[in-house]
């Protein structure tokens, strides 16, 4: 009964895609900004080397894995509420993504990606009268 009631208030949190899978999800916020795209990920635990970035079009993919510490022993635990192995998050946006032009800045568990849109050049064609 219990993990019944847990699993129904995790699926309130998580993306449906994380609960197929059965692997953790960290948590993000994302949002649009005239320039670009903004998203901020919880990555408590690892090191901006243990995170894969991908950009292509319109869409991010995050990669990375949580390992426990080596000195910890499961078997020895009384509570285990963090979740731990691979995971991988996609996000599409609404417009293409300059990958030229990302940043990443990762503070305190904390990864926020700056994600430009691409310039389009508007073609200004001259018309003139025929004559």
């Amino acid at each position: 009964m219990n993990r019944l009631f847990e699993e129904s208030l995790s699926r309130s949190r998580l993306p449906e895609e994380a609960l197929s899978s059965g692997a953790w999800a960290p948590l993000a916020d994302v949002y649009e900004t005239p320039e670009g795209f903004v998203v901020q990920v919880e990555l408590p635990g690892l090191r901006p080397e243990e995170v894969e970035v991908q950009v292509d079009g319109d869409s991010l993919v995050l990669r990375g894995e949580r390992r426990m510490a080596s000195q910890a022993r499961p078997e020895a635990f009384h509570r285990m509420e963090r979740s731990y192995g691979a995971f991988s998050r996609s996000f599409r946006f609404t417009a293409e993504v300059d990958p030229a032009r990302v940043t990443a800045q990762f503070r305190d568990g904390l990864l926020r990606l700056e994600l430009p849109k691409v310039r389009h050049r508007e073609a200004r064609i001259r018309v003139e009268r025929a004559e």
